[in-house]
Order: structure tokens, then sequence, then C-alpha cells
């Protein structure tokens, strides 16, 4: 069991402040597209630099995520938890009815992870009944 030491922040891969405008996280944006495109560099770094960038406006131009991400940011900061462990979304079983992953806890609490949280990579979630929290690490093709 350990502290989670990092946490993708979309708002510094975009280069600007939490506070920004959509209008600002737009002209940002643009500015690094421009910047890390492809087609303008070539390398490993420069493409996943690319992707990041891609992602992170994805999340931040669509209100809904935004406000969602922006919550889970500031639990983040905000809370001391306990990560008891790292999972993968294939470790969780998928309620098709529900669009809900879950995962036991050991104290025999339940995690539970709706499919409309899936804005990020990484998503920190805490047990229903203690004060443990799972870091779950989503495949790309799963966030949106």
């Amino acid at each position: 069991m350990d502290k989670l030491d990092t946490f993708v922040d979309y708002y510094e891969i975009l280069q600007c402040e939490r506070n920004s405008t959509d209008d600002d996280l737009k002209k940002s944006y643009q500015r690094l597209v421009l910047t890390f495109h492809p087609d303008k560099l070539e390398g490993y770094d420069h493409e996943e630099n690319f992707h990041r960038i891609q992602r992170a406006w994805s999340v931040l131009r669509d209100p809904q995520k935004r406000r969602q991400y922006d919550a889970m940011l500031s639990c983040y900061e905000s809370s001391d938890f306990i990560l008891y462990n790292t999972v993968s979304l294939s470790d969780m079983n998928f309620d098709s009815t529900e669009s809900v992953y879950t995962y036991v806890c050991r104290c025999s609490g339940v995690y539970c992870l709706e499919s409309s949280e899936l804005i990020s990579p990484k998503v920190i979630i805490n047990c229903n009944e203690c004060s443990f929290s799972i870091l779950v690490n989503i495949p790309e093709d799963k966030f949106r």
C-alpha cells in the first residue's frame, strides 16, 4: 500500500491554468498541435506528446467531462488517501445493465466505477466501506 505519486494533469499538458476559459484552452491546444503534430516532427516522443495533447483536449473541451475531471483532480489533491492496489480495468467486473465496473475490496466493500467516469488513463476510486482506494489503469481505447 502506498500513496500515488503521479496524476495526469491535463491542464499542465495543455500549458494552461485550471481556471482557463474554453477559448484559452482551445488556443493553447491549437498552438500545441501545430508544434507537436507528427507530420512536422519525427520521433516517438513527439508522437506521444501529440497523443497526450489530444487526450487532454478531448476531456477539457467537453463541459461535462471537464467538470468530472476537475472534481477528480480536486479530490486527488485534497485527499490523503491510502492506495491499496493498482488494477487494470480488465481486472474489474463489468455490469452491462448498470454500465458500472466493480472490484471487491479486502474488507468486502466494493469499488465502483461508472463508464461515464472513464475520462483519464488513471482513475482513483474509494472503497464504499473502508478508507482504502485503488488506482485503475484504463486502456486508451476505453477512456473518452
